[in-house]
């Protein structure tokens, strides 16, 4: 899997070139710009960000795996149809909002060579500020907003209106970000200050506007406020499956062939802040920022990325599906229907989350939707089944015989006419795809009262029923284990899934290894950053897929520290000797 950062940062140098003005929109009174009282100018540069994660060509090389890359990605994906800049003022600690001003489309863009640094566009338009004193001295910030308009009524993030608001709680409040109209981009993604890092304390998101002008003439004339700016989604692509599947090399299913048709993101956050977020990070790990693989260590970097960040459930501790379930979108097969190629990207909220929460019910993944076809299943029959934890696969007359077999021995019926298996009984359809057990309206019995007395069918028992699937090695869900049961796979589909990793081999794991308190070691291993696009490609199947989606386990770590081995157990034959005896 490969990350690309896919937001490009732009080069400071010639970005004042296209200017554009706010001053026609009529979000500042009605004045020419000529000293007015009340009224001050500042010029910005804003910087369109590229991706991460390409290998080649202009796209970026990475020095050593599991580092990114950088691509411009698509164009619809780096367009702008609206711009906000947010105003707020350094007080203490912490910023106060000051105002709003609206900057419009900021046209004309200007496409950027894709070497420069990773920036995909830039624009520099000057706004006609209302709330904010003119000088140098009035510790002003930005904050940019791109793409925040659904339509003429609803945004994705709602702006501060009070000058009591301030950056840490409006930036901080999850109910500010409407997670539904965040997703939505077919009016352009939505986009805001990238943080920056910084060697000697927490990243910087809001940008120092270097000056405040009397007039728009001077402002235009003077050097820009550069701001640097991220795209809110993480982008996940898949490379072309083979065409003519996947032959699995050796092992149990050694032979049998695998077709991949479809992809889909699964387990994916249903909530965001309004921007990125990276407070309290160093809190909880004092040392991160001296780590390199969380922010851009290049020397050469006009802006030093940082590469990861919190969401609103980063470390809340979710030990139950329903939990999960709450928090996350979680998928049906029915829904497995992405295709491969980079031109069909799927979107979603960033997800992301402390060593303690590396957890199955918390990690995005993607479902991959297959037919599996095993070695020696000619003709139209599709449908195989698997029993228990036993490896074998049978079609629909062999697993009726299993069934058979084991209610012969629990009824103690010597004659198999006497026993009627029914598979697809409507109150527990075996042949649906899904895990089952075998019910009472899956097996009848049929008892012979006497020579002229006619037959009587009896129904099992529940303690029959349950010593028939205990035979069959079959057992219901625990809290502690899962359910095993007859494994169904419909017309031969099997699902797939992979958890996605965020820093991948830069985090290696080993089997068996807990991940502690090891933050050096393995933070960041799994999630999903925004700006980040993450390139996944399917180079080997082994073994055999779920019949259905499967459920998340809440309380696994990503990496499985649960050893499981492959057993084949062969009853040998009687060793019958035999003797001649002469009395």
């Amino acid at each position: 899997m490969k990350i690309k950062h896919l937001f490009g940062l732009a080069v400071i140098a010639a970005m004042t070139a296209s200017c554009s003005s706010n001053e026609d929109l009529g979000t500042a009174g009605p004045g020419t710009g000529n000293n007015e009282a009340g009224v001050g100018y500042a010029t910005f540069t804003i910087n369109l960000p590229s991706t991460s994660g390409s290998t080649s060509g202009a796209r970026g090389t990475r020095a050593t795996a599991g580092e990114p890359s950088f691509d411009e990605g698509t164009a619809d994906e780096y367009a702008v149809n609206d711009a906000t800049l947010l105003v707020f003022q350094k007080d203490g600690d912490d910023y106060k909002y000051i105002e709003t001003v609206d900057l419009g489309s900021m046209v004309p863009w200007t496409k950027q060579d894709p070497a420069n640094s990773g920036i995909t566009t830039t624009a520099t338009v000057t706004a006609k500020l209302t709330n904010a004193a003119v000088g140098e001295s009035g510790n002003y910030y930005a904050l940019i907003l791109l793409n925040n308009n659904v339509d003429a009524t609803n945004k994705k993030v709602t702006l501060p209106t009070a000058t009591t608001d301030t950056y840490a709680n409006w930036s901080k409040d999850v109910s500010k970000a409407n997670a539904a109209n965040y997703l939505k981009y077919d009016k352009g993604f939505f986009m805001a200050n990238a943080p920056k890092y910084v060697a000697t304390g927490e990243p910087e998101t809001l940008v120092k506007i270097d000056k405040i002008y009397a007039s728009k003439q001077q402002a235009e004339i003077s050097a820009a406020t550069t701001v640097y700016v991220e795209r809110g989604l993480a982008k996940v692509t898949m490379k072309d499956f083979t065409p003519t599947g996947y032959d699995i090399a050796d092992g149990t299913y050694k032979e049998a062939n695998v077709k991949i048709n479809s992809w889909q993101l699964d387990v994916t956050n249903k909530s965001t802040f309004p921007v990125h977020q990276t407070a309290g990070l160093k809190t909880s790990w004092t040392d991160i920022w001296a780590n390199t693989r969380f922010y851009d260590g290049s020397t050469t970097s006009a802006f030093k990325r940082v590469y990861w960040g919190t969401d609103p459930n980063y470390n809340t501790g979710l030990s139950t599906v329903s939990d999960c379930e709450a928090a996350f979108n979680m998928i049906t097969k029915d829904k497995v229907k992405g295709e491969a190629g980079e031109t069909h990207p799927q979107y979603c909220l960033e997800n992301t989350f402390d060593l303690n929460n590396m957890k199955q019910g918390q990690t995005t993944r993607v479902v991959f939707k297959a037919v599996f076809t095993p070695k020696g299943f000619t003709g139209t029959e599709k449908t195989f089944y698997k029993i228990g934890n036993n490896t074998a696969l049978w079609k629909e007359a062999d697993l009726k015989a299993q069934i058979l077999a084991k209610a012969q021995e629990v009824l103690g019926e010597t004659n198999p006419d006497n026993v009627t298996v029914t598979l697809d009984a409507p109150t527990n359809n075996l042949t649906e795809a899904g895990v089952h057990l075998v019910a009472a309206a899956n097996v009848s019995h049929v008892t012979t009262a006497g020579a002229t007395a006619g037959t009587t069918t009896t129904a099992l028992t529940p303690d029959q029923v349950d010593e028939i699937n205990a035979k069959l090695g079959l057992k219901e869900k625990t809290a502690k284990e899962e359910r095993v049961g007859i494994s169904t796979y419909y017309k031969g589909e099997a699902y797939y899934i992979a958890r996605i990793k965020h820093f991948n081999a830069l985090t290696p794991w080993n089997a068996g290894e807990a991940y502690g308190t090891a933050n050096d070691k393995y933070l960041g291993r799994y999630g999903v950053l925004r700006n980040n696009w993450y390139e996944l490609s399917v180079n080997k199947v082994t073994g055999l897929g779920y019949p259905d989606v499967p459920e998340v386990k809440p309380t696994d770590p990503d990496d499985e520290n649960e050893q499981y081995i492959n057993v084949a157990v062969k009853i040998l034959s009687w060793a019958k000797r035999s003797q001649d005896v002469d009395l």
